[in-house]
């Protein structure tokens, strides 16, 4: 029984100073990273076939983990926005749902993560890296970025853009690499 009684409080006693050594949840990282989404910009319009320019800032108060970024069809649902959204900001002048040939092409869907960012506390990314296919579906898509920082806190960032006929979309090609 004095075996029994001493194996617990040894136990005791080893959890109570292991748990002293851990962080007090007033040390511990509980805020979101912070992101700014530079482009593509609310409304853009993004060529079918083209590459996407992909440029953001970030930043956290500790270390940054990883993003993802996932485009998906705005058909059915909405997210909310980080910029105010007027009508007049979005693609009117052709009717995509009206056209035979878009009806029968495939809506754009990418997903992808980078964790090229982990323990950084800035960092600026710039690509292309994504190309939309030729031969996607015209209109209206979500273009969602999400970061994670070292802790797990999380910020996103939504934007609605337009995949539009090649030829008219916007001219960002004079942007600086």
């Amino acid at each position: 029984m004095k075996q029994l009684k001493y194996i617990l409080s040894i136990s005791l006693l080893s959890s109570v100073l292991f748990t002293s050594c851990l962080k007090s949840d007033g040390d511990m990282d509980t805020e979101k990273p912070v992101i700014k989404l530079n482009a593509p910009v609310e409304g853009a319009k993004l060529e079918a076939g083209e590459s996407i320019h992909f440029d953001m800032d970030l930043s956290d108060n500790i270390a940054l983990g990883s993003y993802d970024i996932d485009i998906h069809s705005a058909e059915g649902h909405s997210h909310t926005h980080s910029a105010a959204v007027k009508d007049a900001d979005h693609d009117h002048d052709h009717d995509h749902e009206e056209d035979p040939e878009n009806a029968h092409r495939k809506s754009f869907k990418y997903k992808n993560s980078w964790d090229d960012i982990y323990g950084q506390r800035n960092a600026h990314i710039h690509h292309h890296e994504i190309v939309i296919d030729k031969d996607a579906k015209r209109g209206e898509y979500h273009f969602v970025v999400k970061v994670l920082d070292k802790a797990g806190n999380q910020a996103m960032e939504y934007r609605t853009v337009n995949i539009v006929d090649p030829g008219k979309g916007d001219d960002d090609h004079g942007h600086k690499h």
